[in-house]
């Protein structure tokens, strides 16, 4: 009888998700047991791609990102003589979603990309004046490749956790730049004209926080199922100062009132601070 029953649920959620869905959330929880307000745990594992100088594994639940930081020394745009660059690329492999197909382009894939740009850079995270090695002659261009291995929700929450902590992780090699302008790998300790190696200047810890609005409820860390079920989403980011830097909600067919966004800064201050734990406990 207990096997029948739980076919029948099954056979219920797929032909009718909304109503499936609408039971829990009007009994104030979800199907996973959550309360509409409470996060999913989150781990954080850094040094986990030996060919990368920097790098990190994260997950939110099931959701689970991997981001691998490359330092390439290049030449400086003229009109900025004194500011390297920061390069973010996301990747959705077949592997992590049903829904994703190979060969086709993924609008989320650059959506996300460019949100965990803006957060690293409008934190103050990155100051890409600290990558300058010899101003005007060299560089250095952050090339922060993440990959979603498992897409199960709030894939920018755990993205951006991803690439803050493979940030951190990284290791600058030194380089030398000699009179003629010339750069080689190595050098001395005491070689005036060399970059130490070190680690690059993370100066912020921004954290994001997705909730989606459903039905007049918000749903703090949706996962895959309660984003597809979802009016709109709205993501958050805040620093560690829990100043807001960056409110962003793509699309939907529903608008997000000013109570509701008051809502979602809410919930992320509430989430700001575990998460930000748990990407310190990485390197403790």
């Amino acid at each position: 009888r207990g096997r029948r029953a739980t076919m029948e649920a099954a056979a219920f959620k797929r032909l009718y998700p909304h109503e499936y869905y609408a039971k829990f959330i009007s009994e104030g929880a979800r199907p996973d047991g959550r309360p509409l307000g409470r996060a999913r745990p989150s781990s954080v594992a850094v040094g986990v791609a030996g060919t990368a100088h920097g790098s990190a594994l994260v997950k939110v639940g099931r959701t689970t990102v991997m981001a691998a930081v490359k330092l390439e020394a290049c030449q400086p745009d003229p009109d900025a003589p004194d500011r390297g660059f920061l390069d973010v690329v996301v990747e959705f492999p077949p592997m992590c979603s049903a829904s994703t197909r190979p060969g086709r382009p993924n609008d989320d894939a650059h959506f996300v990309a460019r949100r965990i740009e803006d957060a690293l850079l409008d934190s103050a995270a990155i100051d890409k004046r600290k990558l300058s090695i010899k101003e005007g002659l060299w560089v250095w261009k952050i090339c922060l490749d993440i990959y979603c291995l498992d897409h199960d929700g709030s894939v920018l929450d755990a993205g951006l956790m991803a690439a803050l902590a493979a940030l951190r992780d990284a290791k600058v090699p030194r380089v030398v730049v000699d009179d003629r302008g010339k750069i080689t790998y190595g050098g001395g300790k005491n070689d005036e004209s060399s970059s130490n190696e070190g680690k690059i200047e993370v100066a912020a810890a921004p954290v994001a926080v997705t909730t989606a609005l459903y039905r007049k409820h918000l749903i703090v860390d949706p996962d895959a199922e309660e984003e597809a079920l979802a009016d709109a989403t709205v993501t958050v980011t805040m620093d560690g100062a829990h100043k807001v830097v960056g409110v962003h909600k793509p699309g939907g067919v529903a608008e997000a009132s000013e109570t509701d966004l008051m809502h979602c800064v809410a919930a992320c201050r509430l989430n700001l601070e575990a998460r930000a734990k748990a990407v310190d406990g990485a390197f403790a």
